[in-house]
């Protein structure tokens, strides 16, 4: 069966960003298609350092926010949707760190 994973940027964990999520995941639901809903906004997310650690432990070096969850998650997934609210002209900064 495919998943696709739905990763919510928004700091609301109910508000429009969620909806619109959970109206993609009915979608998909109804083509048989597996999802997991994660809301990231207001967690902590620590931008890349680029310190090159995780190329040679498949995960990051760094412990304590959800990256290397999400990296598990990831793996095992075979498409992604990303929510987020617009931000002054960019998503949250959760999206862009965990991306970076």
């Amino acid at each position: 069966m495919m998943k696709v994973l739905l990763l919510n940027g928004s700091t609301r964990r109910n508000g429009c960003t969620y909806l619109a999520l959970t109206e993609i995941a009915k979608i998909l639901h109804a083509e048989g298609v597996e999802t997991e809903l994660i809301q990231m906004g207001g967690g902590s997310v620590r931008d890349c350092t680029g310190c090159n650690g995780c190329a040679e432990k498949g995960r990051c070096v760094f412990a304590g926010d959800m990256v290397n969850e999400i990296i598990a998650k990831a793996q095992e997934a075979d498409g992604f949707v990303f929510g987020s609210p617009v931000c002054y002209a960019h998503p949250s900064g959760q999206i862009l760190s965990l991306l970076g």
